[in-house]
């Protein structure tokens, strides 16, 4: 709340069709909405980022912190062989 409070953090979510007060977007926010749902769909999927025991807070960074870096190390591999960046289950295969 200190962000939104404190340094007037605006944070702006383009609504899906289904939901109220939907306006129409531009394609290029379609896009980007697709891609931050595909990227945490294939966390919480492959990676198992909503089961975690960490313990402590410290902990729980260490392991989101983890997860969140294999998932750039395998987009940048992704980048460098020419495949398309969210196909990460078959970045390591050649």
């Amino acid at each position: 709340m200190d962000l939104f409070d404190k340094y007037s953090v605006k944070l702006k979510v383009p609504f899906r069709i289904n939901q109220h007060d939907y306006k129409k977007r531009p394609k290029k926010y379609k896009s980007k909405r697709q891609m931050g749902e595909t990227f945490f769909a294939q966390m919480c999927d492959q990676l198992n980022l909503k089961r975690n025991y960490a313990k402590t807070y410290e902990g729980l960074l260490t392991r989101l912190t983890s997860k969140l870096s294999s998932m750039s190390i395998l987009h940048w591999i992704n980048h460098l062989n020419g495949k398309k960046l969210a196909q990460i289950k078959h970045a390591l295969s050649f």
